[in-house]
C-alpha cells in the first residue's frame, strides 16, 4: 500500500520541501538548477562540485521514487550534459502532496512540454537561479520573483477590452536603498522584431492603464534579455521604430551582460 500524503511529508527533510516548492513555483528546472539552488558549494555545505553532483542526484532519486518528481525525456543542453541537463517537474504525487501543504484547490495538469518551451523556462530559470545565488553571495539583500502565471496582469485596454500582460518574470531586488521592480522577458531570437515590438506596445498599454503605478508608485523597468550583442542592437532598432514607444522604459541586454547587470543596477523604474 502506498504511503499516504501525511506520512510522505512528515518524512521528508526542509531541502527536500523546498525542492518541491520551487518545481510548484517554477514548472521546470533541470539538475543543474536544482544544484545550484538547494546544494551549494561552501565550507558549511559541500566543498566540491563533485560531492554537490552526488548529494543533488542521491535526492532527486530518492524524490522520484517516492513519485514526487520525474524527469522529461528531453534534456537541456542536449545529451553531452548527460544528468545535469535532465528537467525536472512534480509529478502526480508531489503536486497532490503540494495542494495539501499549501492549500491549493485547483490541479495543474503537467504534460510533456515541447523543446523550444523547455529551453525557453530553462533560460528564465537561470535569471532565478543568478538572483538568488547573488542574494547567497550577499550582493544583494533581498529578491521576490514571481513565475508565470502569477506575474500576469490583466488590465482594461482600448475600447475597454480585457486585456493580459504575459511577462516572463517579474522580480523585485533590494540593495541597500535602492528597490528594483521589473517586467523581465527572455528572448531566444526566435521571434520576428515585430513581434517584440507588438510585445513592447503591450507594456506601453499597460502603462497607461496605471493599475501598476496605484499599486507601487512607479511602473516596473522592463528587461529584456537575449541571446548575443547583435541582438541586442536589432531590438533596440526594432524599439526606435515606433516613436509612440517611452523612452527609458526597455532595457535589452545580452545574457552575457546579466551578472554584470545585477550586480550594477540602480532604481526601479524605466
Amino acid at each position: 500500500m502506498p504511503p499516504t500524503t501525511d506520512a510522505l511529508i512528515a518524512k521528508l527533510s526542509p531541502r527536500d520541501l523546498a525542492i518541491l516548492d520551487d518545481l510548484q513555483q517554477f514548472r521546470l528546472l533541470s539538475t543543474r538548477h536544482i544544484q545550484r539552488l538547494h546544494f551549494p558549494i561552501a565550507p558549511d555545505a559541500h566543498r566540491t562540485a563533485a560531492g554537490a553532483t552526488k548529494a543533488t542526484w542521491r535526492v532527486l532519486t530518492r524524490l522520484e521514487r517516492d513519485g514526487l518528481i520525474s524527469h522529461l525525456q528531453g534534456r537541456i543542453g542536449g545529451v553531452r550534459q548527460g544528468s545535469q541537463g535532465y528537467v525536472w517537474q512534480l509529478h502526480s504525487t508531489g503536486e497532490r502532496l503540494q495542494r495539501q501543504r499549501h492549500g491549493y484547490k485547483a490541479r495543474r495538469r503537467y504534460t510533456a512540454p515541447s523543446q523550444p518551451f523547455m529551453e525557453h523556462r530553462a533560460a528564465v530559470n537561470d535569471l532565478v537561479v543568478r538572483l538568488r545565488e547573488l542574494q547567497r553571495e550577499g550582493d544583494i539583500e533581498r529578491v521576490e520573483v514571481e513565475a508565470e502565471p502569477q506575474c500576469w496582469r490583466t488590465y482594461t485596454g482600448p475600447h475597454g477590452i480585457p486585456q493580459t500582460l504575459k511577462p516572463d518574470l517579474y522580480a523585485v531586488i533590494t540593495r541597500g536603498e535602492y528597490e528594483n521592480h521589473w517586467f523581465v522577458e527572455v528572448d531566444l531570437a526566435s521571434e520576428h522584431l515585430p513581434q517584440i515590438v507588438r510585445k513592447a506596445n503591450a507594456y506601453r498599454a499597460h502603462a497607461a492603464s496605471g493599475l501598476e503605478q496605484r499599486s507601487l508608485g512607479i511602473y516596473p523597468a522592463v528587461l529584456w534579455i537575449t541571446t548575443d550583442p547583435p541582438r541586442v542592437a536589432a531590438m533596440r532598432a526594432a524599439l526606435r521604430t515606433d516613436p509612440g514607444l517611452p523612452k527609458g522604459m526597455f532595457t535589452i541586454i545580452a545574457a552575457s551582460e546579466v551578472d554584470a547587470f545585477l550586480r550594477g543596477s540602480e532604481g526601479g523604474a524605466g
